[in-house]
């Protein structure tokens, strides 16, 4: 229309809190598009300024401009986006974790005297059990019931199959296609406690279970960065 309001690129910038340098990033990268009626300077209309909020805000989110870019395009689903990025987070997080949780382990070591370069220092104790990797392949192949049937009676009264298998389904949605089950480790300090590393074409999938007397009793699942 050609009495649509249009506002100068420094009015934009000053209303959204943004440099010009960023607009023009997102003119290069085809995400927006300014509107050069009457002079060389770049105007946006309200309609073109709506969606640099929309930008904004996933850009908040941690989305890529990429991803952003087939999200406007129609070539990924924006719930599914936002799901596969708060996978990446938690995976760094759960890294972390285990990385402090490692130093833990290591500054206590020194300071009872003990030597962090022994060949046990990360995998002692690491062999794998019978139970755990029967789950684990199970896991693999969706064979979800035969999982729930290696339950112990309390596991299977606080999570039923329906629950199981939401719960696994939901875990899958942002890793991509299987690659390969990297290793399966037991806790160092807790000798019921296994750890399965699944590898995926996005992420990683740590599955945690807790094992005894043949049963298990406890099941966590957490991502990791490839």
């Amino acid at each position: 229309m050609e009495n649509e309001r249009l506002y100068d690129i420094t009015e934009v910038c000053a209303l959204l809190g943004i440099t010009s340098r960023t607009l023009r990033f997102y003119e290069e990268k085809r995400l927006i598009n300014s509107t050069k009626r009457f002079s060389s300077r770049r105007k946006y209309t309200q309609e073109q300024i709506d969606l640099i909020k929309k930008i904004l805000v996933l850009r908040s989110l941690g989305l890529t401009v990429a991803k952003i870019s087939e999200i406007q395009k129609g070539d990924s689903n924006l719930s599914q986006a936002i799901i596969e990025r708060r996978a990446e987070i938690i995976a760094k997080l759960s890294g972390m974790a285990r990385t402090v949780r490692l130093l833990d382990e290591a500054l206590h070591t020194i300071e009872h005297g003990g030597d962090i370069y022994g060949e046990h220092a990360e995998t002692c104790g690491c062999a794998d059990n019978e139970t755990a990797t029967l789950a684990t392949d199970l896991f693999i192949k969706g064979e979800y019931e035969k999982i729930f049937g290696l339950f112990g009676k309390t596991m299977r009264e606080y999570t039923p199959l329906s629950a199981l298998k939401c719960i696994f389904a939901d875990a899958l949605l942002p890793l991509g296609k299987f690659v390969s089950l990297e290793r399966i480790e037991r806790d160092c300090n807790i000798n019921t406690v296994f750890y399965s590393r699944l590898r995926y074409k996005k992420l990683g999938l740590v599955i945690k279970f807790v094992v005894q007397h043949g049963e298990i009793n406890g099941l966590w699942l957490s991502y990791y960065e490839l």
